[in-house]
């Protein structure tokens, strides 16, 4: 990052997105107009009193747990969102142009890679790292007709994202698309918060994270669950400042929404292995390796001794678009306000080839912004080795 990252992006107005920059950055530390900059096309047959409920509603729930919302604002508002989430489950159901089904997706990777275990290793870096996540929604159509307008590739990545979960599904033997199989793959949406949402919605019947558990829940209980999931995916897009920064700085947003998918990806397809394959997660370990991510970009910005408010500005956006807990979020934003030379625990980073090197292809793209500099490449060389990756892919990973 020698050179500011707003110097390498031509198409921008400096002064103009200074001045967006600063007031982006305001409404991610104290959420306050963010729904109403968002959302387009909410619909207008409730009363005023209601609607003015639901959003200074959705506007608390950023430092609050869901069980402390309003739930008829989370059945209203989760269900807008659903709409969308219904929307990109079946682009991803459906035969993607460039891309196929999810079916043919996990047979594909089976083919290549003989087991489930390489298969899905495979197809998650395949996730992380391909260019071409979010440039083939505009032949999709039908994002026009929701009830919440988000940006195009914001609803791709959605797709996208179920399309990878499908196809695990799929190498799980999941092959028939019920009720409870959706409800899963929407969980699995939100990373290391899916366990959040599952047993704070079915406590009653949840016994163990995963389809049996599902299987055994009514339909009313599964709608509420995905009205939920809706509501925790609306707080992340609509009000936080991803949709925002779309908005007022396009090719920004790009880059924040590139990083954010990269970030989550792993944590998505955990949580899709604790589902169709019953793998064990741990979803406190998860929401950690989180946080370690988001300290190495901290330390990263450091490394040249200038770290500054656009930088600030980058983490902070990515911060907000994670599915982590409010207190996790609220923690790491006041970190990234009061830097310090973090110490990070690499041990689930060593463990788990897929992990690291995701990890550290964000930081080399992330450095790569402004031009990477000869000591940011030091560190993430430094920081490539204690994670146990080899030279050659250190090296592929570099810019």
């Amino acid at each position: 990052m020698a050179l500011s990252f707003l110097d390498k992006l031509k198409e921008v107005d400096i002064t103009k997105a200074k001045d967006a920059l600063s007031d982006v950055s305001a409404s991610i530390s104290k959420i306050s107009d963010g729904v109403s900059n968002a959302i387009s096309n909410l619909t207008n047959n409730q009363d005023e009193s209601k609607d003015e409920k639901s959003v200074a509603t959705i506007n608390k729930s950023e430092d609050t747990d869901i069980e402390e919302v309003d739930a008829e604002v989370v059945e209203k508002e989760g269900s807008k969102m659903l709409q969308v989430m219904d929307w990109a489950f079946e682009k991803a159901q459906g035969n993607i142009p460039g891309f196929g089904t999810s079916h043919e997706m996990a047979q594909r990777y089976l083919e290549e890679n003989g087991t489930v275990s390489a298969a899905i290793d495979k197809l998650i870096n395949w996730q992380i790292t391909s260019a071409a996540t979010t440039g083939f929604v505009t032949n999709l159509g039908g994002l026009a007709t929701m009830p919440i307008t988000l940006p195009a590739n914001i609803a791709g990545v959605m797709a996208i994202q179920l399309r990878m979960i499908g196809a695990i599904a799929e190498m799980g033997g999941w092959h028939e698309n019920t009720e409870e199989k959706k409800t899963a793959m929407y969980l699995c949406l939100l990373g290391s918060q899916a366990g959040n949402v599952l047993s704070k919605t079915a406590s009653q019947f949840a016994i163990k994270f995963g389809m049996a558990s599902l299987k055994k829940l009514p339909g009313t209980v599964l709608t509420k669950i995905n009205q939920r999931v809706g509501f925790r995916l609306l707080t992340k897009f609509g009000e936080k400042g991803l949709v925002n920064i779309h908005k007022l700085i396009p090719i920004i947003g790009g880059i924040v929404g590139g990083t954010i998918d990269a970030l989550s990806t792993y944590a998505i397809a955990q949580a899709a292995k604790a589902f169709f394959l019953d793998d064990i997660i741990n979803f406190e370990k998860q929401e950690k390796i989180e946080a370690t991510k988001i300290h190495l970009l901290i330390n990263l910005a450091q490394v040249d001794n200038n770290y500054d408010v656009e930088e600030k500005f980058l983490i902070k956006s990515i911060i907000e678009g994670l599915n982590i807990s409010p207190q996790v979020r609220k923690s790491l934003l006041h970190d990234v306000e009061h830097p310090k030379r973090f110490e990070v625990d690499l041990t689930p980073f060593k463990e788990d080839l897929v992990l690291s090197s995701s990890t550290l292809h964000v930081l080399c793209q992330v450095a790569n912004i402004g031009g990477i500099t000869p000591v940011e490449k030091i560190y993430i060389n430094q920081i490539g080795k204690q994670m146990g990756c080899d030279e050659n892919t250190i090296n592929l990973l570099m810019p």
